[in-house]
């Protein structure tokens, strides 16, 4: 069980190498656990404590966070794993993080806006979207177990569901049936990758 920050650096393979490998092991671990919390959105702007609470809320399990926690959270994984890193944010008050790989080379990772792919085993697209191919990140994946030869990205097997759900004479209720069903085959819809 994960329970603090250190467990995920205690999981790691001993094998991985490089900054890029390691970085996307953290990501998706970290990812597979983390949940937006969606009550946020709707505290009083104002309340200070309650936006602290969030902005400095150490890793716990659940961990029920915002884009700044989980950003710092990835952060400080980053730093355990020597990875170099800054921290970023956009001009809507977004955090999202650089990285760099043993070269100096830059490479984005936004796990936030990823939480969503990591939870139901979809590609990512926050991660090194313009600097590591999808090729590549493929490789990484079926190193790190996220896919199989034998069981790819779920976002794959999408065009299976959208086939079923076109033919004409399905009712709405009876769409939404076969689509909820069809997510609980890839993950919890409540609790979405748990573990």
């Amino acid at each position: 069980m994960i329970n603090t920050l250190k467990d995920f650096i205690d999981i790691m393979p001993k094998n991985l190498n490089g900054n890029i490998k390691k970085a996307r092991f953290l990501y998706l671990e970290l990812g597979k656990r983390s949940y937006y919390d969606t009550e946020y959105d709707n505290f009083m702007f104002g309340e200070e404590d309650q936006y602290t609470r969030y902005t400095y809320k150490s890793y716990s399990n659940p961990n029920i966070i915002i884009c700044t926690t989980l950003i710092k959270q990835y952060a400080e994984l980053l730093q355990m794993a020597k990875i170099p890193y800054k921290i970023n944010k956009d001009n809507l008050e977004h955090y999202y993080i650089t990285f760099y790989d043993e070269d100096g080379n830059e490479h984005i990772a936004d796990i936030t806006n990823d939480l969503k792919n990591i939870q139901f085993g979809c590609r990512t697209h926050y991660f090194g979207e313009n600097t590591i191919t999808p090729e590549t990140k493929k490789q990484i994946d079926l190193e790190l177990c996220y896919i199989t030869e034998e069981k790819s990205y779920t976002d794959d097997y999408w065009y299976i569901l959208k086939e079923k759900l076109d033919e004409s004479n399905l009712c709405l209720k009876e769409k939404l049936e076969i689509t909820l069903n069809s997510l609980s085959q890839f993950g919890n819809v409540h609790n979405p990758r748990s573990q």
